[in-house]
């Protein structure tokens, strides 16, 4: 469950695109547009799905092939916080743990929120990004 967001349950829901050519693996990634709302903004407005639909742009796929985290931390490193989005039908809940668990953040917050609080609950997630610097403002 660590791997990519399995979609497969709602079928033929995503259009990839081949920017190093159609013999190469795919660049980047786009929920269909039909798809979205049911996928992405299913606790949002419908005003507000429609605004996602014509904001939201492809994500890359293989921004993040080999990369590796470092166990721990340094005197460096940012504190990191997780927001886990309860109702979230692109990263599953057991996605979600299993990323806590492979690398462990200072805080973890939760919203019954689908894959897009910044949409569907802004205020609040705002109050949590608000506790979450302060929170590291005042370990540091």
């Amino acid at each position: 469950m660590q791997g990519d967001p399995d979609l497969s349950i709602y079928g033929d829901v995503c259009k990839m695109t081949y920017g190093l050519g159609a013999d190469q693996p795919p660049t980047s990634m786009i929920i269909k547009e039909e798809f979205q709302r049911k996928i992405l903004y299913h606790l949002n407005p419908i005003e507000d799905s429609i605004l996602a639909a014509m904001l939201v742009r492809a994500g890359p796929l293989r921004a993040l092939v080999g990369v590796q985290f470092r166990e721990g931390g340094d005197a460096d490193s940012v504190p990191r916080v997780f927001i886990k989005t309860l109702q979230d039908r692109v990263v599953k809940q057991e996605q979600q743990e299993a990323m806590l668990k492979r690398w462990p953040p200072a805080l973890v917050f939760a919203l019954e929120s689908d894959h897009s609080p910044f949409f569907s609950m802004p205020p609040l997630l705002f109050a949590f990004l608000l506790k979450a610097v302060a929170s590291i403002k005042a370990a540091t």
